[in-house]
């Protein structure tokens, strides 16, 4: 079943883990059939969304027989209708779920956001196809229990006034790894220097708003220094872990708590897949790569196409073989040009995209827009990312 998915702002939620204080010691788990969401207090108005800030909805906890940890999610129709895409590939569902989800009764949801998803849902492409008067928005919420227990509430309609913006397909949503084995093991925040992304598959499909899709990253882990997979350096909302220590049991942090750190169960090589639209997560024993470089180079307009400027090794710690590098380049002069080498030349790292994408030997020029940036190439994959500093 394929939904879309949009980044949903929450604001307002800071003190609960429940709608209610009160527990069943020994609770029974009923299936309910649905729940009450209630009518917002301005529904009765029009939601001007280019003068809102978010719609704020409330809803009582569905009867699961006790006071159960569920996650809540928005969707919306400006249809009424709720059908899914007919097929993975499809892009006709009716409907689309908001990513993000709470464990308390109500939430605001971001009027940019909403309105990103009526230009979805209306395929509007010009601004003259949006009604003067503004339209109906259907509402509703999923209730769901970790265990799997679901349930839909009652469907609302509010009237909006959307307003029109042009649709463009969001870069890959990355995750990035940290840990004690991870570029210089401080389990810090800093792109090239504590984080390291994990890279985008090429060829793959990525969602046009959100940029959820596939991530992959292979490199050498040792067996005796953990890691983690974050979505944001810095914070920890998002987050991937051992669930029980388990490194074959990956985990997502929800509502009920977080995995451990994830060991390898023997130092080698590894490839991640990680899908992000999906929250799926595999970890798998690999090949080691043909190639491990003693050191790599940049060069380009920049430094009149010189070939002694070095790329510094990220990963540091001790027994870790690093394959991943970096170069802070100052480009706020202007425009300029850009290729990862090893010396002679051979290989080299090219592409025509910026300020991501796949280098291959003998590629383009890859085109630097005016800016500082922090470069990082991983030589395994080709995949490289000019970083704005």
């Amino acid at each position: 079943m394929k939904r879309y998915l949009f980044t949903l702002l929450l604001v307002g939620l800071a003190m609960f883990t429940a709608c209610t204080d009160d527990r069943d010691s020994n609770p029974t788990v009923q299936q309910p059939s649905t729940f009450e969401l209630n009518m917002p207090a301005l529904g009765g108005g029009v939601y001007d969304l280019a003068n809102t800030d978010s719609i704020r909805l409330t809803y009582e906890q569905p009867d699961y027989g006790y006071t159960a940890p569920v996650k809540y999610y928005a969707q919306i129709s400006v249809s009424g209708t709720w059908n899914d895409a007919t097929s993975a590939e499809a892009d006709d569902a009716t409907y689309i779920e908001m990513d993000g989800s709470v464990t308390v009764c109500e939430f605001g949801a971001a009027a940019d956001l909403v309105n990103k998803a009526i230009m979805k849902l209306g395929n509007y492409t010009d601004p003259s196809q949006l009604p003067a008067e503004g339209i109906s928005l259907y509402v509703r919420m999923r209730a769901r229990l970790n265990a799997g227990y679901e349930c839909y509430s009652n469907v609302i309609e509010l009237s909006v006034a959307p307003y029109y913006v042009a649709l463009v397909s969001a870069a890959p949503e990355l995750w990035y790894l940290i840990g004690s084995c991870i570029g210089d093991g401080s389990w810090g925040s800093e792109v090239g220097t504590g984080v390291i992304p994990l890279s985008p598959v090429e060829g793959a499909k990525y969602d046009d708003v959100t940029g959820k899709g596939e991530l992959t990253y292979t490199g050498y882990f040792p067996s005796d220094k953990g890691f983690k997979i974050v979505r944001v350096p810095g914070e920890w909302d998002d987050q991937w872990g051992a669930d029980g220590g388990d490194f074959n049991k990956p985990r997502l942090k929800d509502a009920d708590g977080e995995g451990s750190d994830f060991y390898v169960p023997a130092s080698g090589y590894y490839k991640i897949s990680l899908n992000t639209k999906e929250n799926t997560l595999s970890i798998v024993a690999t090949d080691e790569p043909k190639n491990v470089y003693d050191g790599l180079l940049i060069s380009g307009d920049f430094n009149g196409w010189g070939t002694d400027t070095k790329m510094i090794p990220v990963n540091t710690v001790e027994g870790v073989v690093n394959h991943v590098w970096k170069y802070e380049l100052d480009a706020t002069s202007g425009d300029t040009t850009a290729k990862f080498l090893y010396a002679g030349w051979t290989p080299n790292w090219g592409a025509s995209t910026f300020p991501y994408g796949f280098g291959v030997n003998g590629g383009a020029n890859i085109p630097v827009v005016a800016g500082k940036y922090v470069a990082i190439l991983n030589d395994i994959d080709g995949y490289y990312h000019f970083f704005s500093k």
